[in-house]
C-alpha cells in the first residue's frame, strides 16, 4: 500500500462518523442463462473444506437411485436468503446424467449417499467455498434438517477442480401467479412447500409493482392476458418468468408476449377432451444436457394438461435465442415438452416454458410415470428458481472493516505534536464482519514509494523489524513477516507472515513504526493507508484502512486505538488515510505582554520577536506607544523562543522560553538603559 503525503497549511479535525469499508466477494456469474456459454469459463479449484450439496438420486436418494430429496433446493435457498453464496457446478457440453465432477469426500449432514470416498457427482450439485463453512452456516443445516427429511452435505478432503455455471448471490424471491384449470389448483406452492421454500407470494396477478423485488414470477395455469405486458416489462428489468400449461399460450401467443416465438407464435398441443393432437409419448430428448433448466438424472413423466407439448406456428420462429430443453423424439421431434429464452441479461430476463399441468400428481392420461419422472418435472421448476436473476433482489456486500491511528511514541520536551526525526507508530486494525471466513488474510504497507520532486524515496524511513502482531481476537491467527521492509509491491511489503487467519468476527491489529525524514517540507501532512487481502478478497481501493484516532475507542470492546493517536480527518462518505501532520500545520494562538522600564514605564517602538523552535519560523511586531505588544496567528502548541530588542534599552541574551498551548496574555519584558544613558524619548504615562 502506497503511502502519499500532501502539503498543507492546516489539518481540520471535525469528528464524523466512521465509514464502512465494503468488500465485494462474490457475484453473480455473467454467463448466458440457458444455453452453453459462448466460451467455456475456466475451471475453478475448489479447496479443501468445501461444503457439497449433491443434486443426484444416489447421494441425495437412495442406494437404487429411483428417488431425489427436494429438500436439497430448500437448503440451498436457505444458505442465499442468509447471504451465504452458494456455485452451481454444471459441466459445459455434457449429455444429461453425465457426471459433473468428483471429489475426496466426508458425509457431515443427513444419510444419503456413502459416509466418504472418491463420489461422483452429476445433476448440478450446489457448492459452498469453505471460507463460508462457520457455525452460523452449520446451525443453518441442523435447524432446516430438524424440521423434514435432512439433506445431505458433504465437505471436501481436497482440493478439486470443477466446472462453476454461476456463483449465486441473489436471494429468490418467487411470485406465484393465478392457476386453476380442470386439473387442480395451488400446483407450484405445493413443490415449494414440499423443498421447504417458503419464500414466495401467491395470486400475483399483475407482478407490475417493481419494489416487490422478485427474482422469479410463475404462471402455472394462466388464461387471463390482462397483465402480460407488465410481466413483459418484468423480464425486461432481468426478472425471470417461468410459464406452465395453458400460460404457454396465454403469453406466448399474445401480442404483447412473444417471449420465445415470433407472431403468430406456438401452435398447442393438450390432453383436454377433445384432445388436440395430444402426443402421449415419454421418449423424450434432451438436446443439451448443460442447461440449468435439465439438471435432473432420468426420464421426464409425460404429463396430461391444457398444454402438454408445443410447437412453431406457421410462419413462427425462435427470438431472444430461445433454446430447446426437452423434445419429443421421431416422428415428433418438433415438438417441445420445455425450452428457455432470455431477454437482456447477461444476467437474468430468462423465460422458462414447459409444458405439463402438475407434475406432483399422477395424470388422467392413463400413463403409468415413475415417482422419479415426476420428481424431475418438479426439479425443472425447482432449477428456475436457482438461476439468478438481475432484479435488485442480491445479498449485500460482504465486508470487513479497517482502521487505521497514529501516534508519536518518542519523548521530547515541549514542541509541536509531530516534527522532523520523531517515531510515528501506526496501528492498524482489520474486523471480519462479512459472512465469510479470510483465508490466507494479509495486510500490505508500501513505505515511501511515491515520486515526489522533493525526495523521490518518500519522507518516511521504516524502524527496522517494528512490525509485530499486537492484538487477535475471535480465533483470528496471525504472526509478523520478519522479511518486512516496506519497500516494492511485492512479499516484502506484506507486515504478516503466510498463513494468517481472520474468521468471522475476529480481528487482527498489527504495528509499524516509521521516523519522519529530517527533510520532510513543513508545513507537510503525511499519509499512510494500508490494503488487506484474502483468497477470495483482492487489494482494491475498498480494501483499505479508514482513519481513527482515540477518541473512536468506542468502536472496540477491547483494545482500542492508543491513547495520544493523532485526531484525524473522517468523512462518513469516503475512506481517509490516517493523517500525521508536520508542524505547523496550524496557527490560532497569540502571545501580549508589556515592554517597561524598570519604574514600569512603556517602552515604545521595542522589537519583540517569536521564533518556533521546531521549524524555525519567527515573527516580529514592535510595541506601541504605551509599550504594549500582540502577536497573532502562532503555532498552538508551539514550542517558541522570544526575544526583545530596542535601540536604547538593553533586554537579557537568552530568550524567554514559553509552550503555547494556548492564548499567552500578561508577559512582562522589562528593559534596561545602559550607565551614564538617558532616554531620549519616553512616555509620560506610568502603568500601575
Amino acid at each position: 500500500m502506497n503511502t502519499p503525503y500532501k502539503k498543507a497549511s492546516a489539518l481540520a479535525v471535525p469528528r464524523k462518523f466512521l465509514a464502512l469499508i465494503l468488500v465485494t466477494l462474490v457475484f453473480s456469474i455473467g454467463l448466458p442463462a440457458q444455453p452453453p456459454p459462448g466460451s467455456t469459463p475456466a475451471q475453478e479449484n475448489i479447496l479443501s473444506g468445501a461444503l457439497i450439496i449433491p443434486m443426484d438420486n444416489v447421494n441425495q436418494g437412495n442406494a437404487g437411485g429411483t428417488t431425489f430429496n427436494l429438500r436439497a433446493y430448500g437448503l440451498a435457498n436457505l444458505f442465499l436468503q442468509n447471504n451465504i453464496p452458494v456455485k452451481w457446478a454444471i459441466k459445459p457440453g455434457k449429455s444429461k446424467d453425465d457426471v459433473d465432477f468428483a471429489a475426496n469426500v466426508t458425509r457431515i449432514a443427513g444419510t444419503a449417499g456413502s459416509a466418504s470416498g472418491n463420489l461422483s457427482f452429476a445433476g448440478g450439485p450446489f457448492i459452498v467455498a469453505r471460507e463460508f463453512d462457520t457455525p452460523a452456516l452449520r446451525n443453518l443445516i441442523t435447524t432446516f434438517n430438524g424440521s423434514g427429511t435432512p439433506v445431505t452435505v458433504y465437505a471436501t478432503d481436497a482440493d478439486v477442480l470443477v466446472d462453476i455455471r454461476y456463483t449465486m448471490t441473489h436471494k429468490p424471491k418467487i411470485a406465484i401467479g393465478p392457476d386453476g384449470g380442470n386439473f387442480g389448483s395451488g400446483v407450484h406452492q405445493s413443490i415449494f412447500d414440499a423443498a421447504g421454500i417458503s419464500n414466495y407470494t401467491s395470486d400475483v396477478g399483475d407482478i407490475g409493482n417493481q419494489g416487490a423485488c422478485f427474482t422469479l414470477a410463475t404462471q402455472a395455469h394462466s388464461t387471463n392476458p390482462a397483465f402480460v405486458s407488465t410481466y413483459r416489462q418484468f423480464v425486461e428489468s432481468r426478472g425471470n418468468l417461468l410459464l406452465q400449461c395453458a400460460s404457454v399460450g396465454t403469453f406466448e401467443n399474445n401480442a404483447s408476449g412473444r417471449f420465445q416465438a415470433s407472431a403468430p407464435g406456438y401452435f398447442l398441443y393438450s390432453s383436454n377432451n377433445p384432445p388436440n393432437n395430444e402426443i402421449n409419448s415419454n421418449a423424450f430428448v434432451f438436446p443439451l444436457g448443460s442447461m440449468p433448466f435439465n439438471q435432473f438424472l432420468g426420464l421426464l413423466a409425460d404429463q396430461d394438461g391444457a398444454v402438454t407439448e408445443y410447437a412453431y406456428a406457421a410462419g413462427a420462429g425462435p427470438v431472444n435465442n430461445n433454446t430447446v430443453s426437452v423434445v419429443n423424439s421421431a416422428p415428433n421431434a418438433d415438438k417441445f415438452v420445455a425450452t428457455a429464452s432470455q431477454i437482456g441479461g447477461p444476467v437474468g430476463g430468462v423465460v422458462f416454458e414447459m409444458g405439463g399441468h402438475n407434475y406432483a400428481r399422477n395424470d388422467d392420461g392413463g400413463e403409468s410415470d415413475t415417482d422419479l419422472a415426476k420428481l424431475n418435472g418438479q426439479r425443472m421448476l425447482l432449477n428456475a428458481v436457482m438461476v439468478p436473476a438481475g432484479t435488485v433482489c442480491t445479498a449485500p456486500p460482504q465486508s470487513i472493516n479497517g482502521y487505521k491511528s497514529v501516534r508519536r511514541i518518542n519523548i521530547r520536551q515541549g514542541g509541536p505534536p509531530i516534527a522532523r526525526g520523531d517515531t510515528l507508530e501506526w496501528t492498524i486494525d482489520y474486523v471480519n464482519n462479512s459472512q465469510a471466513n479470510q483465508f490466507d488474510f494479509q495486510v500490505q504497507d508500501i513505505i515511501g514509494e511515491l515520486n515526489f520532486a522533493d525526495d523521490p524515496t518518500g519522507f518516511l524511513t521504516l524502524v527496522s523489524g517494528s512490525n509485530i502482531v499486537s492484538f487477535l481476537s475471535g480465533g483470528a491467527t496471525a504472526s509478523r513477516n520478519p522479511a518486512f521492509d516496506g519497500v516494492g509491491n511485492d512479499s516484502t511489503s506484506d507486515l504478516l507472515d503466510t498463513g494468517a487467519f481472520l474468521p468471522v468476527g475476529g480481528r487482527i491489529q498489527i504495528k509499524v513504526q516509521t521516523i519522519v525524514k529530517d527533510n520532510t517540507p513543513r508545513p507537510y501532512v503525511l499519509l499512510n493507508q494500508t490494503k488487506a487481502r484474502s483468497q477470495t478478497i483482492l487489494p482494491t481501493d475498498n480494501t483499505k484502512s479508514d482513519a481513527i484516532d482515540a477518541s473512536n475507542a468506542s468502536i472496540f470492546t477491547s483494545n482500542p486505538p492508543p491513547a495520544g493517536s493523532v485526531i484525524q480527518v473522517q468523512n462518513v462518505a469516503i475512506i481517509d488515510p490516517t493523517a500525521a501532520p508536520i508542524a505547523p500545520t496550524a496557527a490560532s494562538v497569540s502571545m501580549e505582554g508589556h515592554v517597561r522600564t524598570s519604574g514600569g514605564v512603556g517602552i515604545r517602538s521595542a522589537t519583540v520577536t517569536a521564533v518556533n523552535a521546531a521549524t524555525g519560523e519567527s515573527r516580529s511586531v514592535r510595541t506601541n506607544s504605551f509599550g504594549y505588544f500582540r502577536i497573532g496567528d502562532l503555532q498552538a502548541g508551539g514550542f517558541y523562543l522570544v526575544t526583545v530588542q530596542h535601540k536604547q534599552y538593553r533586554f537579557p541574551a537568552e530568550p524567554f522560553v514559553i509552550t503555547l498551548s494556548e492564548d499567552a496574555t500578561g508577559l512582562s519584558f522589562v528593559g534596561e538603559l545602559p550607565a551614564g544613558k538617558v532616554p531620549v524619548r519616553s512616555t509620560v504615562r506610568t502603568l500601575r
